[in-house]
């Protein structure tokens, strides 16, 4: 296809420019440098020659880490942190070779894909991120692949409302993305990896000092990544390029700024790779109900061609920007800031409706356009100082949100004249849909626009960690939010509307979105470090979350924000010198302002606003380097998450359902041997599983998800040729070929995960 053929040809190109200078310029050879060895951190108790800091970086034996960032936004370590803080480090990304954000997470303890998820979102404790991650502390919203596995050092999670250090956030917590840095040593690296699907994918990986002093630093790493995939007519073509400066003028100053490209192009993307219908009663098992329907796992239904002709495509370019600067060794201030521009293209099959005596499944194409505009930045000033028996850690910030989006599309009054057959979902047949009129009706509507959305809102909060001898830790704080909700009507929508294909989107005076909002959000926590490897803790914390002010009510009453609460009592220790980690906690979260069908209207758009959930579990934890050569992470979850509040009545009855895409159990457990930890050459050898109990597929509990058992392998070896590091690994993925379903749409639709599927990678440095 041109476009693979021209995006492989451009980034090559452009990747072998910036890799030859380097490689020429240099006036001696060096010693084999980790490119992922980040500067500012010591090596962990028991490291080999080749260790690598507290800020993630793995030594190819460690999983650990002792502080976290996102936590507090400060340099407290996770001992002292009266919160649930876990971290994954780089190491583990590489060593299971994850490739995408969604597997990434997967290690740490009440963290699963959230049904629905179209874009990054993740069910934390229960309740899903909203499609918000976070990259290196800022806020990046309704993203596929908010970071390239190339481009993470390390994966912080935040267990719980965080809404005192980052404003409107769901309740479940939040994930984090640190993205690697320039180094000062010159180091290069080039990898490729293949597999199964036909997977190829390139990574190049550059860094090192501009200047002779090394003050200013450079790192610039670009991937191409291509790949087929166990559904059928699903493929992907992606460039990703980063690059990143750093100038440290004086031992009191750093900056840092960069620059990061995204080109993803993909067919039915996430939820819609698959929609496979659930059976209230199945046609073809009638001794098996409330399930997925038994289909084929390459099963689609989507048609061939829609990648060469309607192709899914998200552009993304981010410029980001952050300085430090240090008044002594007590204070300093950090600002941060990027600014985001998205655009994104859909078109996807998506299902009308499923019909179970006839097996018929109606479909259709729709088209959207998405333009967003984000700016995100904040402003920190930290410090200590002691008064009297008692240390301070304070904090005192601000920080501001802007997203604006654009959204063109065809009118869905149009959409039953879209020449998409339905089908047989038992016998399918893929045949012509005519794309010529398909792109028509696109054509048509290019220029008509269906909605706006304005989101903005500023924050301020203070927090105070005070300690007692560094045997009783005090946390304490609040913010003050302030924000804005802003949203027109989706025109085209309705029949009668006239304003077709040449909407405007503008925010209708009759509209009544939420006003602005204000909510204070306090966080507290006590913490007594019994011993220097233990501690105890208890704490409380808010959020203030999702925005309601698209929803409806019947006497046009704006509906309030999503809020949640936590209790939350842990305990965590170091064990093994510091190269081991362990932690447990016990949780009790709500979130309220759910929203719900009005009863007293049924058939209808209006909403009331009475649902409560109630998610209250157990987690546990454990990751580093049980000897020289061992290393492991792993985790298990108990979570009950129920409706608690909720005033539909009848058939749609959702009190006292559980909340959908939440297992009870759940628990995973990854082993690594390393033959000769820290040398040059050596063996590697990996295995571990991954386990997910039963979820409901929707809020009414009407069909469900059966647990699964999955079981991964990894084989590496590394050596020296020719003076270069090579290093080769091969990994398996459900090597027992288990059958399972990865989540829902959130609806009646589900969609299978991974196959067995084998990934293997050669790397060189330079």
């Amino acid at each position: 296809m041109f476009r693979s053929i021209l995006l492989r040809g451009v980034s090559a190109g452009a990747l072998a420019f910036a890799f030859f200078p380097v490689i020429s310029a240099a006036q001696e050879a060096l010693p084999a440098i980790d490119i992922a060895a980040e500067r500012g951190g010591a090596a962990p108790a028991g490291a080999g020659p080749s260790g690598r800091g507290a800020n993630g970086e793995g030594n190819g034996t460690s999983y650990t880490a002792a502080k976290a960032t996102s936590a507090l936004k400060t340099d407290a370590p996770i001992l002292d942190t009266p919160r649930s803080v876990q971290v994954i480090p780089k190491q583990v990304l590489e060593d299971n070779q994850v490739l995408n954000t969604q597997e990434a997470v997967k290690f740490v303890s009440g963290v699963q894909t959230a049904p629905g998820a179209y874009y990054d979102n993740f069910l934390i404790r229960g309740f899903g991120t909203g499609g918000n991650v976070y990259r290196n502390g800022l806020k990046l919203v309704t993203v596929s692949g908010a970071e390239d596995p190339a481009f993470i050092d390390r994966v912080e999670i935040m267990k719980g409302p965080a809404a005192m250090l980052y404003g409107r956030i769901q309740p479940g917590g939040l994930v984090n993305f640190a993205t690697k840095k320039p180094q000062e040593e010159a180091a290069r690296s080039i990898e490729e990896q293949f597999g199964s699907w036909g997977l190829a994918r390139t990574t190049v990986d550059v860094t090192g000092p501009v200047t002779q002093d090394k003050s200013l630093l450079y790192r610039l790493i670009g991937v191409y990544d291509h790949a087929d995939s166990f559904v059928n007519f699903k493929h992907r073509d992606n460039g990703s390029v980063l690059t990143a400066l750093t100038w440290k003028p004086t031992t009191q100053f750093e900056a840092n700024v960069g620059i990061e490209y995204n080109n993803l192009a993909t067919t039915n993307r996430g939820i819609y790779g698959q929609q496979i219908p659930a059976l209230a009663l199945s046609y073809r098992v009638p001794w098996l109900t409330g399930r997925p329907a038994n289909l084929p796992r390459n099963w689609t239904q989507n048609v061939p061609g829609m990648y060469d002709n309607l192709p899914d495509v998200m552009e993304r370019v981010l410029v980001s920007a952050d300085w430090t600067y240090h008044f002594n060794d007590q204070w300093k201030v950090t600002n941060r800031a990027h600014y985001q521009h998205v655009d994104e293209m859909q078109h996807i099959v998506i299902s009308r409706g499923f019909d179970l005596a006839t097996g018929l499944m109606n479909r259709k194409v729709t088209w959207n356009r998405f333009y967003r505009d984000t700016w995100s930045l904040n402003l920190d000033l930290s410090g200590k100082l002691e008064t009297g028996p008692f240390e301070h850690n304070l904090l005192f910030g601000f920080d501001f949100y802007d997203h604006r989006q654009v959204l063109k599309g065809d009118n869905p009054n149009a959409s039953a004249a879209q020449p998409i057959p339905s089908f047989n979902i038992w016998a399918p047949y893929y045949g012509d849909i005519g794309y010529s009129a398909i792109q028509g009706q696109i054509g048509q509507a290019s220029g008509n626009i269906l909605q706006r959305v304005k989101q903005q809102n500023f924050g301020y909060y203070v927090q105070d960690d005070i300690s007692y001898d560094d045997f009783i830790h005090f946390l304490i704080g609040g913010r003050y939010d302030v924000a804005f909700d802003a949203q027109s009507e989706i025109f085209g929508t309705q029949a009668g509307s006239t304003c077709f294909p040449a909407c405007d989107g503008h925010y209708n005076p009759s509209w009544k979105g939420n006003p602005t909002e204000r909510k204070i959000s306090p966080n507290g926590g006590l913490l007594f470090k019994l011993t220097p490897e233990y501690s105890i803790y208890a704490s409380y914390s808010e959020s203030f979350g999702t925005s309601n002010a698209a929803a409806v009510s019947a006497d046009g009453t704006p509906f309030k924000p999503q809020e949640g609460q936590q209790y939350e009592l842990g305990a965590k220790a170091n064990l093994l010198g510091g190269k081991v980690t362990a932690s447990v906690a016990a949780f009790d979260l709500y979130l309220k302002n759910v929203l719900a069908p009005d009863p007293s209207r049924p058939n209808t758009v209006y909403q009331v606003a009475t649902g409560k959930v109630r998610s209250r579990g157990v987690e546990f934890d454990l990751a580093g380097q049980v000897t020289d050569n061992i290393s492991l992470i792993g985790s298990y979850t108990y979570d009950d998450a129920i409706i608690i509040e909720n005033s539909t009545t009848g058939t749609g009855a959702l009190l006292g359902k559980r909340w959908a895409g939440v297992p009870r159990h759940a628990g995973n457990l990854w082993a690594k041997y390393d033959t000769a930890p820290g040398l040059k050459e050596g063996w590697a050898f990996g295995a571990g599983f991954y386990a997910n109990g039963l979820r409901q597929g929707n809020n009414t509990n009407s069909y469900q998800l059966p647990g699964y058992v999955t079981f991964d392998t990894m084989i590496g070896y590394r050596t020296v040729v020719e003076s270069f590091p090579v290093e080769a690994q091969l990994n398996v993925k459900n090597i027992g070929d288990a059958k399972y379903f990865e989540a829902t749409d959130g609806g009646t639709n589900a969609y299978y995960g991974q196959p067995r599927t084998f990934i293997g990678s050669l790397k060189v440095k330079f």
